[in-house]
């Protein structure tokens, strides 16, 4: 007996980098973009670090990741959350729900933040 394979196809990839240096700039400036862009939930995540303009750039990277993965380049950056599970993998919920078709990675040089992003059926 073989278990039942469940084959999922890839609809979309979506890959963005940030450099820090102008999302301190934006975090520095911006009040509304803050508000507009991050929930309450990613500020305090990203303000949880000494270096919170790095997880800031990560953050937003991944969420353009996701809009060009999905071809939603019209949704709001504020419609899409990147929260931290408990072992600090993120995950992206939309519309109040975690979305498990869609899947994200951060990473960060001390000049850039970079996310990809992954759309399955």
């Amino acid at each position: 007996f073989l278990p039942m394979m469940v084959h999922m196809a890839i609809l979309g990839i979506g890959i963005d980098t940030v450099e820090i240096s102008r999302m301190r700039d934006a975090v520095k400036k911006a009040d509304r973009f803050m508000v507009n862009t991050f929930s309450n939930t990613e500020r305090a995540y990203c303000d949880s670090f000494a270096d919170a303009d790095t997880h800031y750039a990560g953050t937003f990277a991944a969420k353009e990741a996701v809009r060009k993965a999905t071809g939603e380049l019209s949704r709001s950056f504020g419609e899409i959350h990147i929260i931290r599970n408990k072992h600090g993998k993120p995950e992206v919920w939309t519309d109040g729900a975690k979305r498990t078709n869609l899947h994200v990675s951060i990473t960060h040089t001390a000049m850039d933040a970079s996310a990809i992003a992954i759309f399955e059926s």
